[in-house]
């Protein structure tokens, strides 16, 4: 149960159910389990981010251009392009999504693209903003995590790169010095 795929599920201006990957799992479930030959899929062109399906069942409402906007939008939010005004985002049918032979999981690709839409992710409602801000992954406007994290990371580790360096001197100089030693001892 703990392997069991849990996409973040919301509702567009239409009520068309649309799910959102959390993680690479989510994102495979989506691709390969989740999803029927009428719904739309979507991802946020030349970055990482979430896999988005707009849920478009037979005998239900069609997608209007509303509901794909809405979609379009959640893929860039829920992207690296989160921080830009506009993002391009790739459509496809689920049935052109493939997987290629030894990829990583959520990792896919696309034998046809669909139209490519504009994500705006600054449209995504403040529920969802505030959302993001409470689980720690709040983004500056530069991209960077709030309260600097990602620098402070960086600088850990040079940090720590830096120490490794100065300990494995210290260790090749005291070999050094050890063999200097035993090599005088043999001449006396």
């Amino acid at each position: 149960q703990r392997n069991k795929p849990n996409p973040r599920e919301l509702k567009s201006p239409s009520g068309l159910k649309v799910l959102v990957g959390r993680n690479r799992r989510d994102n495979e479930a989506i691709c390969f389990q989740l999803s029927k030959p009428t719904d739309v899929w979507m991802h946020s062109r030349g970055c990482p981010g979430a896999h988005v399906l707009l849920c478009v069942r037979r005998g239900g409402p069609e997608a209007k251009d509303e509901d794909l906007q809405f979609a379009a939008d959640l893929a860039a939010f829920y992207s690296d392009a989160r921080t830009e005004l506009r993002a391009p985002i790739t459509t496809a049918e689920p049935k052109h999504i493939t997987k290629p032979r030894g990829a990583p999981m959520g990792a896919v690709s696309l034998r046809q693209e669909g139209k490519t839409l504009v994500g705006r992710p600054n449209n995504v409602s403040d529920d969802l903003k505030e959302a993001r801000e409470r689980s720690g992954a709040a983004w500056d406007e530069m991209g960077y995590r709030k309260l600097g994290t990602r620098a402070k990371n960086k600088k850990r580790t040079a940090s720590v790169e830096k120490a490794k360096k100065v300990k494995n001197r210290e260790e090749a100089r005291g070999k050094n010095k050890r063999r200097q030693r035993k090599e005088e001892q043999d001449w006396y």
